[in-house]
């Protein structure tokens, strides 16, 4: 017979299975990672190209927040301006390995930190206080 299917799979069940599996690997995907897309919205602030190095700035605004309390004589305007001096030399990373490198840390619960990170965390606190 003209126009009749023998083999054990059809065209239009394939292709529906593999569209379906899509969707729900299209749609797992974004259950996963919206979340993550969205993000929180933070308030636009004044130190936003300095915050915008931060991977994740609720835990270091967290940390920020122990900086902030052993630290009485915090300006923020202060000291957005010595970061930003600091990161137009290089990167983050180039600027944390310096201070290490020139034994410039800030010692805070226990925890040894590069000077520049401790001061950005810091300014993430101070940020979110605002």
């Amino acid at each position: 017979m003209k126009g009749e299917r023998t083999g054990m799979f059809t065209r239009r069940p394939v292709m529906t299975g593999i569209l379906a599996t899509l969707g729900l690997v299209a749609t797992g995907f974004f259950a996963y990672e919206l979340p993550a897309i969205l993000g929180s919205r933070q308030k636009p602030t004044p130190f936003d190209d300095l915050l915008s190095e931060l991977t994740d700035r609720a835990a270091a605004s967290r940390l920020g927040s122990a900086v902030l309390a052993a630290r009485n004589d915090f300006d923020s305007p202060a000291v957005a301006l010595q970061l930003r001096a600091r990161l137009k030399q290089g990167t983050l990373t180039e600027a944390l390995v310096a201070d290490l490198a020139q034994g410039q840390v800030i010692e805070i619960h226990g925890w040894v930190l590069p000077t520049t990170f401790a001061l950005l965390c810091a300014l993430a606190a101070k940020a979110g206080q605002v």
